[in-house]
């Protein structure tokens, strides 16, 4: 019975989706390095990660229509289902597209330096905003526990 209640309180959606947050600005930390990378190569297209709409239209189950799965890799992600109008590949963090619809230099490259690093700065501050959010679940569960023995 208190497996059961502990197993409860780290799948219940809120967990899941800080714990998926968490992987998904990894993700896109990982692919804002990869365009800086890339500033001077020619023909580069900048990658980014749509994870935002993902995690909106899973829990809004009422405004899915297909276009194509989401794969579940683990089986505690959130289920997979149809997502309506966003193209790309389909990752466990999201849809990662490239962005073709600009291109600031001669050399076919649409790298922004200060698009990337102000993205970059923005997805640390998020990074640490879900860390402290799951931070302070835990701290609540640890209260719990120990008041609990009392």
């Amino acid at each position: 019975m208190t497996c059961g209640v502990i197993q409860l309180l780290f799948t219940e959606p809120v967990q899941l989706a800080l714990e998926r947050s968490l992987d998904a600005l990894g993700a896109r930390a990982h692919l804002i390095a990869h365009n800086i990378a890339n500033l001077d190569t020619p023909n580069y297209k900048a990658l980014r990660l749509n994870f935002e709409d993902v995690l909106e239209r899973e829990f809004d189950r009422t405004s899915r229509q297909a276009d194509f799965p989401l794969r579940r890799t683990h089986p505690l992600h959130l289920p997979g289902h149809t997502i309506h109008g966003l193209k790309g590949t389909i990752t466990e963090y999201g849809v990662i597209y490239t962005d073709d619809k600009t291109t600031y230099r001669l050399d076919g490259n649409n790298v922004d330096i200060d698009h990337e690093t102000a993205e970059q700065a923005k997805n640390a501050i998020m990074y640490s905003t879900v860390t402290e959010l799951v931070s302070r679940r835990f701290t609540e569960l640890r209260t719990a526990i120990s008041e609990g023995r009392r």
